[in-house]
């Protein structure tokens, strides 16, 4: 029997993938910024997804059509932090032949800082002259240069706690947190995790792919502690794995364990083979069973809103769709 495809893709927004309430907020606060060149402050874990939510704030900007730079700042030395964000001046250092800097480089556009709270004192000071003046002085300069460059920036730190410890400025942290938009963890948004699933497979499989229900249940228990970029590089290693275009319960890294789930009397070749679609529908369908067809309690237990249940219950055909349409149609 040929597997069936078990991915056909997934609706997102800006490659933000996911129905969850959580992820449906994040993208409505990012629509609302359409006119807007403020400073934004992106709070989450790594790995959930904050320079995707930067790129999406920089692309429905006025400034979409100018350069969006994503810069790691904890990737930045120390030391030479100064000087490759803001740039110096020939002779300004021992070896130095000048440099504009990441900040001029991004001029007329946006730079994305991650990793914000890894500033080093006087990197921030220089920050916040950027946010106030809109100019910055290179290294061994003593004449600041004009600059216009919206600034987006990311965390996965307790600024308010650094502001409390003396190693990140109060007055920096308010400039940037004009908007604040916090990007949830994917154990948060559990239903957004076979959307994911599916994105990625059908990005990096080469062919139709399958999967076992094991592996679904494995999915939806797992914490996902690396959240979505974990979620991502574990796909694309079962998929770079695979076997007969099946993921199976063998194909996961060793990281995954059992956590509490029963074993098939026939073990995971024997488990059925079902499209990710059809896991989805019958784990949708035993949740409004659960709560005997209240749809405001299944959304809940879902972590989904109740316009997405209804949505989908009606691409079912089920009773409890056609009792909506009744109520309300």
């Amino acid at each position: 029997m040929q597997p069936q495809p078990a991915f056909e893709g997934a609706h997102s927004d800006f490659g933000l993938v996911g129905d969850s309430p959580q992820i449906q907020n994040v993208l409505r606060i990012i629509k609302k910024l359409s006119r807007d060149t403020s400073p934004i402050l992106i709070l989450g874990e790594s790995g959930v997804g904050k320079e995707l939510v930067a790129r999406a704030v920089h692309q429905v900007s006025p400034l979409a059509a100018k350069v969006f730079l994503p810069v790691d700042a904890a990737t930045l030395v120390g030391s030479l932090m100064e000087s490759e964000l803001f740039g110096h001046v020939k002779g300004a250092f021992t070896g130095a032949i000048g440099n504009q800097g990441l900040v001029r480089s991004a001029d007329g556009g946006t730079l994305f800082l991650d990793e914000i709270g890894e500033l080093t004192p006087p990197a921030q000071a220089k920050l916040l002259r950027l946010l106030q003046e809109q100019e910055v002085r290179p290294v061994g300069s003593a004449q600041p240069v004009k600059v216009n460059v919206r600034i987006l920036a990311a965390t996965n730190r307790d600024l308010e706690q650094a502001i409390k410890d003396g190693s990140f400025r109060d007055d920096l942290y308010y400039r940037l947190k004009v908007v604040t938009i916090r990007v949830p963890p994917l154990r948060e948004r559990k239903s957004d995790i076979l959307p994911l699933a599916r994105h990625f497979v059908a990005k990096y499989a080469m062919q139709p792919v399958s999967v076992s229900d094991t592996v679904i249940e494995r999915f939806l228990d797992y914490p996902w502690p690396g959240n979505v970029r974990e979620l991502e590089n574990t796909v694309r290693r079962m998929v770079a794995l695979q076997s007969k275009s099946v993921l199976r319960e063998k194909d996961l890294p060793t990281a995954f364990q059992r956590r509490g789930l029963p074993r098939s009397n026939g073990g995971d070749e024997a488990a059925t083979i079902l499209p990710l679609s059809e896991v989805e529908r019958r784990h949708i369908l035993r949740a409004v069973e659960h709560v005997k067809g209240d749809l405001q309690a299944a959304a809940h237990l879902l972590g989904i809103g109740k316009t997405t249940l209804y949505r989908k219950l009606r691409q079912y055909n089920t009773e409890e769709a056609k009792e909506q349409g009744r109520l309300f149609g």
